[in-house]
C-alpha cells in the first residue's frame, strides 16, 4: 500500500512539473497600444493605510488624461495593491473612462505599478508604470490585452 501511495504522489508531481513546460513561441506576447507616455504627479496624499496619487498628462490615443491611484500597503510597506480610475479627453465630444487594479512595489524612490485596465470602449490594457518620486513623473507603458 505504501508503494502505491508513493507512486501516486510521484505521478501527481510529474503532472504538475509537466504542466509548467511551454514550447518556445507559446509564451504571452504583448503589443504596445501606443508610445510610452509621461505624466506628471499633481498631488500626493499620504495615510497610515494607503497613499493616493493623482497625475495628468498626454497619453497617445487617450488624449489628455487624468488619473487617481489608491495604493494600499502590505505589512512590509514597500508593496501592496493599487486601484483607481482615469479619464481621457480625446476631443470636445469624446471622453473615455477607465478603472484599474493591480500591484505595486517600491525600490528606493521608484514605485513600480503593474495593473490591468478596463476602458469604457471595451478595450483592456496591461499598464507597466514607473513613478519617479524625485521627479514627480510617471512613465506609462500600455500593452493591448483586448
Amino acid at each position: 500500500m505504501k508503494k502505491v501511495l508513493i507512486s501516486l504522489l510521484l505521478l501527481a508531481f510529474v503532472q504538475v512539473s509537466y504542466a509548467g513546460h511551454h514550447e518556445q513561441g507559446e509564451g504571452l506576447t504583448l503589443e504596445k497600444r501606443q508610445a510610452d507616455a509621461e505624466m506628471t504627479m499633481t498631488s500626493l496624499t499620504l495615510g497610515d493605510t494607503e497613499t493616493i496619487i493623482n497625475a495628468t498628462g498626454k497619453m497617445g490615443e487617450y488624449g489628455t488624461v487624468y488619473v487617481s491611484y489608491r495604493l494600499t500597503y502590505n505589512a512590509d510597506r514597500v508593496s501592496g495593491f493599487v486601484s483607481g480610475v482615469g479619464r481621457g479627453a480625446i476631443d470636445s465630444d469624446t471622453v473615455l473612462g477607465g478603472a484599474f487594479r493591480g500591484v505595486w512595489t517600491r525600490t528606493g524612490s521608484i514605485v513600480q505599478i503593474r495593473q490591468v485596465v478596463q476602458i469604457s470602449d471595451g478595450s483592456q490594457n496591461l499598464d507597466v508604470i514607473d513613478i519617479d518620486m524625485l521627479k514627480d513623473t510617471f512613465i506609462i507603458k500600455a500593452y493591448t490585452l483586448k
